[in-house]
């Protein structure tokens, strides 16, 4: 299952209005793109008003409740969740994501990058990251968030989404100093030059048999492909970047869509 990143509101992602980066690059090139879910089932986005608004309610009253349990003192809403926002995607995928979660494990444990990884590499079952996975002064990224709300404050928590299904949150501003932190230790790279690590060079491997990257995807052979860590990493960093900074400014959350 790959992994796109959203930043927008709930109500839109949940009833599906919003298109991954796959979508639009197909879209783009003319070609019929069909989103699945886990049953094979065609997901389409939901076009009745009643049971948009329906999401938006759930989502609302969620929020509230949410906010609640955390700081009674917090204003509500936490960000007006609607259809009509604008919203912010792009697909790290799991090798881009993955690179970047091990430089911050190597960061912490003082060990070396791998220099390379191979295209069906698992960042997750490396020790390095499951040794910091494994203790409680991580990062958000470290952590396994995959939602981070526009929250003034820097927290990591375990919740119910709306759904009902439990998982890892963080907020905006937690990722924003994470990131930040990350970049001044690392590279002291300026805005222009994180932009520019969104780039399908990132994506291609080091020994390229006569394959095309486009917007980041290739097509796959039978031969494993490798490609530079580190590349991989600020292609990840660039993609939360870009989403973070697009949450702050629409103050809505980001979700890792998986």
């Amino acid at each position: 299952m790959g992994l796109d990143i959203y930043a927008g509101t709930m109500t839109r992602y949940y009833s599906r209005n919003w298109k991954t980066a796959v979508q639009k690059m197909a879209e783009a090139n003319g070609v019929k793109c069909v989103m699945t879910d886990g049953s094979g089932s065609e997901v389409k986005p939901v076009s009745d008003k009643a049971e948009i608004e329906e999401v938006r309610g759930i989502v609302t009253q969620w929020a509230d409740n949410l906010a609640a349990g955390l700081d009674p003192t917090i204003e509500t809403p936490l960000w007006v969740d609607d259809c009509e926002c604008d919203y912010y995607t792009d697909k790290p995928d799991w090798l881009a994501f993955g690179a970047l979660v091990m430089l911050q494990a190597c960061r912490l444990l003082n060990k070396p990058l791998p220099e390379y990884v191979n295209d069906d590499w698992d960042a997750f079952k490396e020790p390095a990251v499951k040794e910091v996975m494994s203790r409680s002064d991580v990062n958000s990224l470290l952590a396994g968030a995959s939602v981070w709300l526009p929250l003034p404050a820097t927290a990591i928590f375990v919740a119910q989404l709306p759904t009902g299904a439990e998982t890892t949150f963080s907020t905006v501003e937690s990722l924003r100093n994470e990131l930040e932190e990350l970049n001044r230790q690392m590279w002291q790279a300026d805005e222009a030059t994180i932009i520019s690590w969104r780039n399908d060079k990132y994506y291609i491997p080091v020994k390229q048999d006569k394959e095309k990257t486009f917007f980041g995807f290739i097509s796959r052979s039978s031969k494993k492909q490798k490609y530079r860590t580190e590349d991989l990493a600020q292609c990840g960093y660039s993609i939360l970047y870009q989403a973070m900074c697009f949450a702050r400014e629409h103050n809505v959350p980001i979700i890792a869509d998986y």
